[in-house]
């Protein structure tokens, strides 16, 4: 028996049909992968896609103040190292907050840097100038993250195309709340 996928881009679904073979054909060795074994191949793309072709360029572009529209700069502390790691994120600053969607949930190093020490930091264009921020991140398990990238959007109309992304290449979408520090706040 083999499975056919079908990929919904608009919700950012995958769903499997079983299809039978024909009448007489071999299925040994031509299983097509299960949609758990599809979800982990699908990470490990999507992961090695990012690491290594998309988010180097674009971390060079945030480094020297030259972030892409949408984009912020995410700085955790390596849970095994203790050196500060960076990531691109989009950009979620909704006043005293910076909302995400880690498009891998519990699997993205970042989430896991940050189970072990919330604290962060988050760089974000603010006209010409993109400061760090400091704060406390809160990973909300029971938050639909569906449902918060609708929110975001609405909030900051220029997070739709960071949300479809999202949603495309994740596998497990998990909302992520970082509570800025005051001080850091710009004056009103």
């Amino acid at each position: 028996m083999w499975t056919c996928f079908h990929l919904n881009i608009e919700e950012g679904t995958i769903h499997g049909t079983d299809l039978q073979p024909r009448s007489g054909a071999s299925t040994q060795g031509k299983d097509i992968i299960s949609a758990h074994g599809h979800e982990t191949m699908k990470h490990r793309i999507v992961h090695v896609l990012q690491k290594y072709l998309l988010n180097p360029p674009i971390k060079v572009l945030l480094a020297i103040g030259l972030a892409p529209p949408g984009y912020a700069l995410l700085e955790t502390i390596g849970r095994n190292t203790g050196k500060p790691r960076r990531t691109p994120v989009g950009n979620g600053r909704v006043g005293n907050q910076f909302w995400l969607v880690a498009e891998h949930g519990q699997k993205a190093g970042y989430v896991r840097n940050i189970a072990a020490n919330p604290r962060v930091r988050v760089k974000v264009r603010e006209g010409l100038r993109m400061p760090w921020h400091t704060g406390t991140a809160h990973v909300l398990s029971d938050d639909n993250p569906r449902d918060r990238q609708r929110w975001l959007a609405a909030q900051r109309p220029g997070s739709a195309s960071n949300s479809a992304a999202v949603r495309f290449l994740g596998t497990e979408l998990l909302t992520v709340r970082i509570n800025l520090d005051v001080q850091d706040q710009p004056a009103p």
